[in-house]
């Protein structure tokens, strides 16, 4: 079961990208439900292109760093993943915003 996302959601992704903005998707949700809303959302173009927080455990912060780029999806995420993760795109010397769920 997935719940959709927001139908504006799509449109802000496109000008993003339009705009030379890189847009990740970093959940808690299951790798394969954050897989199929981040292919409807034109996050995700390739399956390897998402990687588990289980994954991100197995990686040292160097390893990440040098790697970072070729993730989109970054599913089943901790706080603290999502910490290693926005100090990674950093590192790279990339500007990085993150914005959350809000309630409906």
């Amino acid at each position: 079961m997935i719940d959709p996302p927001r139908i504006e959601v799509k449109a802000a992704i496109n000008k993003c990208k339009s705009a030379g903005i890189k847009t990740v998707m970093i959940t808690g949700d299951h790798k394969i439900t954050a897989m199929a809303i981040a292919k409807e959302l034109g996050i995700l173009e390739n399956d390897n292109e998402a990687i588990t927080g289980k994954d991100l455990e197995n990686m040292t912060d160097e390893e990440l760093t040098k790697n970072i780029r070729k993730y989109s999806v970054y599913a089943r995420v901790s706080p603290e993943h999502k910490v290693r993760i926005v100090k990674a795109w950093k590192a790279n010397g990339e500007i990085v915003s993150m914005t959350g769920d809000r309630s409906k």
